[in-house]
């Protein structure tokens, strides 16, 4: 990439591809074209180009199940230049599924709304970064996601607003079952409306299942009776603690395993 680039902005969309297509690529890049906007930027051709290049791309990789991040990059002049990565998926270990995975609260809060735009996919994590190393700090050099009875487990924080609302993972969605409920933090909480979150929303409301975005806090997580994230490449991936609190009974529920199983049959319908 010309040195040009490096000082420039960038907006970028990390996609999924099954059996060599690529998931909800439109709602995918119907989202870049938003954040381009939200910087004052457009993409560089249509969608409709960008949509046959980001596949014909995936088809030269010769990938069937793979990880995509796509990025725009600009210069100071305006020019637009586009970055794709591509690498093979086979998805995460089983266990994470089976038993579930372990959340820590980050230290750093989330960015206000009127300092960015969460809806603004930006090439940068620097949030996400000061998250894990300020909280890992702040474990004195234990892992503080060995619980014992709790199986090791990804990294995944989790942000607090300014308010001290529940917003977001690092790279995820999170959601909380509560008296056959599904409730998830609102637009307004400060995070990105993420694709695989519209579909389980979707696949909920299907069901005939009362799905509520809210302002939620994080003793509401620690009474669920059961916590899932939602991401591109996690699809749907079950919680058991959050902050050494047992979420439930310590094990996947049924909520989350019905919607993983609902999720899976909508790939193989699309």
């Amino acid at each position: 990439m010309p040195l040009e680039y490096l000082d420039g902005v960038s907006c970028f969309e990390t996609l999924r591809s099954y059996a060599g297509k690529i998931f909800r690529l439109e709602d995918h890049l119907e989202r870049l074209a938003a954040s381009c906007r939200g910087i004052g930027r457009a993409l560089p051709v249509s969608s409709g180009k960008l949509k046959e290049w980001t596949e014909a791309c995936l088809r030269q990789s010769g990938a069937a199940e793979a990880l995509l991040r796509l990025s725009i990059h600009w210069d100071d002049s305006g020019r637009g230049r586009l970055v794709i990565i591509i690498r093979e998926f086979r998805g995460h270990p089983v266990e994470w599924y089976e038993k579930g995975v372990v959340l820590a609260t980050a230290v750093p809060r989330r960015w206000t709304l009127r300092a960015q735009d969460p809806q603004i996919k930006a090439s940068q994590f620097m949030g996400g970064v000061l998250a894990y190393l300020d909280t890992m700090a702040g474990s004195e050099g234990s892992d503080p996601f060995d619980r014992g009875q709790t199986p090791l487990t990804p990294r995944e924080f989790v942000f607090l607003n300014q308010s001290g609302l529940v917003a977001e993972g690092t790279t995820s969605n999170i959601f909380m079952v509560k008296q056959k409920r599904i409730l998830t933090p609102s637009i307004g909480s400060g995070i990105l409306r993420g694709v695989t979150r519209d579909v389980v929303i979707g696949l909920a409301v299907k069901r005939g299942l009362e799905i509520r975005e809210t302002h939620l806090t994080r003793h509401e997580f620690y009474s669920a009776e059961e916590c899932f994230l939602t991401n591109t490449s996690s699809e749907i991936l079950p919680v058991v603690c959050f902050d050494g609190r047992v979420i439930g009974n310590g094990v996947p529920g049924p909520v989350t395993e019905f919607l993983r199983q609902d999720f899976k049959r909508a790939l193989k319908r699309w």
